[in-house]
């Protein structure tokens, strides 16, 4: 019994030894005390099946939030946080589907957002143009009419400031060289500082025909003031700025003969003569907190100016002298009368200046 005994042990133990070398599973001692632990499970899976509904839920709320900062300043805007603009596109908008009686904001041509109660103050600021000076093609009509504006409010922090450190006025509004002028001449010198009359926003900032580096801001009473001839601007479209704020550096450039800043006022996108507001010559230039513009502020709009004056000549001048009287350019009185610059006038003839 016993002899069988041993020999199932020894025939066995041969077996399992011979089956455990053709698997390749090499047999280790294990010491007292050891520990064995189960096999890892990859670390991802086991994330992925705690909670499978959770995943579901995580994934769809991802896709929903914001990817980029222009998202969560569209997202921002449609709660009625206050974004002042964003990047443009190229296609516009039309927002005032909504109505201008709640308070949001106004989404208008270019994607720029600006508040809704500038545009509650004065109708035509629903159009945004960074391009064209006036864009609002205002009925003349509507200049008939007294408009009562307030230029500052100290008591709410809007102040007002001089354009330049130094102002000395070398050209006035009104009539010169055969044309209109729209603005007043401020003499400066390239690279003086440029500064803002009122508080307001940045409606162009670029290169305009004639003007040269050009700001235009836009100001809450309905106002638009215009820097022109800049050596460089300082400040970018859509930009808040505030009354004494550098929005430029003076120069000489489009249609200028020297360094100097061309300034404009204009309301509803129409010039008139800035010295109504300002006198240069004084130390407190702004000559008012409350104003009215009236119907003869803008005559030379409405034709109550621009009437054809003629000269007649007299003994002794010259076309030269004559357009030097009037300080008008040559070329527009002889082109006014089939003539060249090189003409020579007689006594008597009569010269349609402008």
């Amino acid at each position: 019994m016993l002899k069988n005994i041993i020999g199932f042990v020894v025939t066995y133990t041969f077996i399992a030894s011979i089956t455990l070398a053709q698997v390749g599973i090499e047999t280790k001692k294990i010491e007292k005390g050891t520990v064995i632990k189960a096999p890892n499970k990859n670390i991802d899976s086991v994330i992925k099946s705690k909670n499978p509904q959770n995943d579901i839920i995580k994934k769809e709320k991802q896709k929903d939030e914001p990817t980029n900062e222009t998202e969560k300043k569209e997202n921002s805007a449609e709660t009625g946080e206050f974004n002042l603009y964003k990047d443009l596109s190229i296609v516009g908008r039309d927002s005032l589907k909504k109505g201008l009686n709640n308070t949001q904001l106004v989404k208008i041509s270019e994607e720029i957002k600006i508040d809704c109660v500038w545009v509650k103050v004065k109708d035509y600021y629903t159009i945004w143009d960074s391009k064209n000076v006036n864009p609002y093609q205002w009925n003349t009509d509507k200049l008939r009419d007294t408009t009562h504006l307030t230029l500052y409010q100290p008591e709410k922090g809007e102040l007002w400031a001089s354009p330049l450190e130094t102002t000395l006025t070398t050209s006035c509004f009104g009539p010169r060289w055969g044309s209109f002028h729209s603005g007043i001449d401020l003499n400066l010198k390239t690279g003086d500082p440029v500064y803002s009359l009122f508080d307001g926003i940045v409606r162009i900032s670029t290169y305009l025909a004639g003007y040269g580096n050009s700001v235009v801001i836009r100001h809450k009473n309905g106002l638009e003031t215009l820097y022109g001839h800049l050596s460089k601007c300082k400040v970018e479209v859509g930009q808040e700025v505030k009354s004494g704020q550098i929005i430029g550096l003076g120069g000489s450039t489009g249609w200028s003969t020297g360094p100097h800043l061309h300034l404009e006022v204009r309301y509803a996108g129409y010039a008139f003569n800035p010295a109504l507001l300002y006198d240069f010559n004084k130390e407190d230039q702004l000559l008012f907190q409350e104003f009215d513009l009236m119907p003869h502020h803008f005559a030379h709009i409405l034709g109550q100016v621009r009437q054809k004056i003629t000269h007649t000549v007299t003994a002794g001048e010259t076309l030269q002298s004559i357009c030097g009287k009037y300080n008008v350019a040559i070329h527009n009185v002889a082109r006014n009368n089939q003539l060249t610059i090189f003409s020579v006038v007689k006594e008597g003839q009569k010269l349609i200046i402008f």
